[in-house]
This record gives C-alpha cells, structure tokens and sequence, in this order.
C-alpha cells in the first residue's frame, strides 16, 4: 500500500474495535475537514512529503479501518511513524483532538502487540537501574561503538542514543531537601522513568535551584512511570492508571515538580486542577528571588513539542533564560519542528526518526550556538546524538543545568526521611 487515498476494501480479517456502529471506536474521526492546515507543522510529512505520513492522511486510513476498507496493521504502516508531537492540533480549524484518535488506533492493535518493551522498562525501577548501569558500564568500557557497528537494529539505535556522560541520581523515596534562605513554600518532585538512571545531573540541578530560590522539595514515593508511554502505545487505562496514582503520590504540596516535558504534559492533561509545572516555568511564575550572575555562553532553546504545543509555557522558559547577564541565547530555525524523540520513536521507527534529527542538528549548527537547552529526557537523547552522528561538537543540557550555574546554587542538602 503506497498511498492512503488508493487503498482497497478489505472487508475480510478487518480489526477494529468492536462495536455495531464502525466509528464509533474513534469519535471525533470525522471531524476533519480535510483542509491541510496540519502538513506543515507535521515534521513526518515534510520529511517525506507523503500525504500517509500527514494527520490528515493519517485519519483518512482510520477512516478506512473502521469502515472495513483496510485492516488496523495496515493503517498502523503509517500511524506508527507518527512522533506524536501535537504540533498540528494548534493549527487545526476544527480542534480536531489528532493524539487521541491515534492512541484509539494503537488501542485496536494492543490484543496482538501487547506490552512494548519501552512500557516494560517504565514500569519496573529494577529494569531501569540494570539498564542505566548497564548502558554506564558499556560507555566507559567503550563497548558501544562495537554494539553500534555489529548489533542489530534496535540495538544499533539504542546504542546511539546514550548520552555522552550518562548520570545517576534517585533520591530515597521520602527525602525532603531544605530550601535556603526564607522559605517560599513546598513543592513535590516527579522523578520520572529516565531522569534517574540517564540524567541524574540535571534532576539535581532542579533539586538545587529550586532549593536555592526557598522552596522545600520533597521526593514521595512515587510509582516508576506516570503512565504517559502506556497512553501513547494505545493502553488508555493503564495511562490514566498510572497517572492518577503519581499525582496522588505527589499531592499535598504547592506544586508537583515534573523535568520532562512529555510526562508534565500527561499529568495535566489527566487532571488540570493538579498544579502540575515545569520547573523553569515555575519559577518564572513565581519569581526569581536572584541574583543572576554571568554565564558568557551561546546557546539556543530547543523546546520540547509538548512543551511548545500542549503545556504552552514555552515562551516562559525563554524568556527567564534571556535574563541570564553574558548569556548569547540565538533563535533556532524551525524550533516548533519535532527532533525525532517521540518516546519511542527513535528505536521503532529510527528512519524518520534519524531524518528530523538530521534537521535539528543542521539548525542548531546553522545558528552557530556552542549549546543546546531542552527539557525532555527523550529530546536530550535524540538532539546529543543526531549532533554527534552529524560531527558537531555541540553541548546538550537541561535549562535548570544552565540556571543553577547562573544562581551559583550549592549542592542541595538532604535535610529529613518522611514515608
């Protein structure tokens, strides 16, 4: 099948969500008008410039499912290049909700899939710390360049996606780290399923900051994933299963603390009452208490798609990282386009994946910046490789890394255990 437009009843083996009315396991599917509004801000279609890999062509194959015209593998050929980034739901005349007609689709395959292995990893805190040690002890070892030319596939991608100085840092369920100065308030820490084990650093560096600006951080025990990958993968109720039971671990405080953008995007989504933020975005709301100090550095702002297009603070981390004195923060082309991550994009669909890396990393080497700031784990991952595979020796980091050297922010001080 090359082109949604010219496919062929197939009456016969169909698989749809069952149900006597064929769209109903996808409301919503005709609210699209077709108009092409949504191919340029989709990264896979201007990638490819084929209408399969646009939300539109997308919903006419999930049209063509549920009507019995193509089987849901079929569609799933190009629904699951689709990196889920939103972008085309802010320009979409009739708000069509694109991400939830998608994870409908998945739904319709996850009898014959089952659980993905990213799900599996999220779920299981022992997995990701055998993982995270594993991929530590392989850098050092420099076994990687041997899984990346010799390994298959997946492996070769997973390979080329550790950080160059992959971190660990998984603070005791219960620790409380005392603010500094006069205290501003107490906000809970969501530690995510690769923050721990790939960028323990910068979950410090959060930690630190807010810390220093007076807000006493508490880590809960906490469930290992906040259900946004099972969203994703088609599992709607172990999604919202999963995201209920994190925000209950972290309720009780003035704001729940989340330093991925994917998974802050998930938890507000769930319940918008939850004061759930970003951590720079938090602090640009509230204030910074200072003072700043020069940091003489170039750099460019590479926000996360769910950062940009469904929490829609972006604007807020940008502006507070503008007022670092010495700081050359440059515009970055096309910064709404998609690098590629798309939780588990980059391993299940790496050819699309490496293609809008491919483009971030020739953005960021056209603006010339010495530094990448972003604030998703998976964006992290995809942005440092796409910029070493292309030969560019280019810095990536989360913005509060950058933002604790600006404040000269100490170390954060573990101050009691609470269950």
């Amino acid at each position: 099948m090359s082109d949604p437009d010219e496919v062929q009843a197939r009456p016969e083996g169909w698989t749809s969500l069952p149900t006597g009315d064929p769209l109903a396991g996808f409301p919503g599917l005709l609210d699209c008008i077709h108009c092409g509004l949504c191919l340029q801000a989709c990264p896979t279609y201007r990638a490819s410039g084929i209408e399969g890999d646009s939300p539109r062509g997308r919903i006419a194959l999930m049209r063509a499912q549920s009507e019995g015209r193509v089987t849901a593998p079929e569609a799933a050929a190009w629904v699951d290049r689709c990196v889920m980034c939103r972008a085309c739901e802010p320009v979409c005349p009739s708000q069509v909700q694109y991400h939830q007609l998608v994870e409908r689709q998945r739904a319709s395959l996850r009898p014959a899939r089952g659980r993905g292995w990213l799900e599996r990893y999220a779920a299981s805190v022992a997995l990701q710390r055998w993982s995270g040690r594993f991929a530590r002890g392989a850098r050092r070892l420099g076994l990687l360049a041997l899984v990346r030319r010799w390994g298959p596939r997946r492996l070769r991608t997973l390979a080329a996606a550790v950080p160059e100085r992959p971190t660990a840092w998984r603070p005791a369920p219960g620790a409380v780290f005392a603010a500094r100065g006069e205290p501003r308030g107490r906000v809970a820490l969501h530690l995510g399923c690769a923050n721990p084990e790939w960028f323990g650093a910068a979950l410090r560096d959060v930690v630190a900051v807010l810390a220093h600006e007076g807000f006493e951080v508490h880590v809960p025990a906490q469930p290992p994933c906040c259900g946004a990958l099972a969203t994703h993968a088609g599992d709607a109720a172990g999604g919202a299963a999963g995201a209920s039971a994190t925000l209950r671990a972290l309720a009780g405080a003035d704001a729940i603390i989340v330093p991925a953008a994917g998974c802050a995007a998930h938890l507000a989504e769930t319940d918008p009452r939850a004061a759930v933020a970003e951590p720079l975005a938090f602090l640009a709301r509230r204030g910074l208490r200072g003072p700043l100090h020069e940091v003489r550095r170039s750099a460019v702002h590479a926000p996360p798609c769910h950062q940009q297009f469904v929490l829609k603070d972006s604007a807020a981390v940008e502006d507070l990282l503008a007022r670092i004195p010495g700081l050359d923060l440059r515009p970055l082309a096309d910064a709404g386009l998609c690098c590629g991550a798309g939780g588990a994009a980059f391993s299940e669909q790496p050819e699309i994946a490496a293609e809008l890396g491919a483009r971030k990393s020739a953005a960021v080497a056209a603006s010339g910046a010495a530094w990448v700031l972003t604030g998703n784990p998976g964006c992290l991952l995809q942005i440092e490789s796409a910029l070493r595979a292309a030969g560019q020796a280019v810095q990536v980091g989360h913005p509060a890394s950058l933002l604790r050297e600006a404040l000269h922010a100490a170390a954060p001080v573990k101050s009691a255990a609470r269950r």
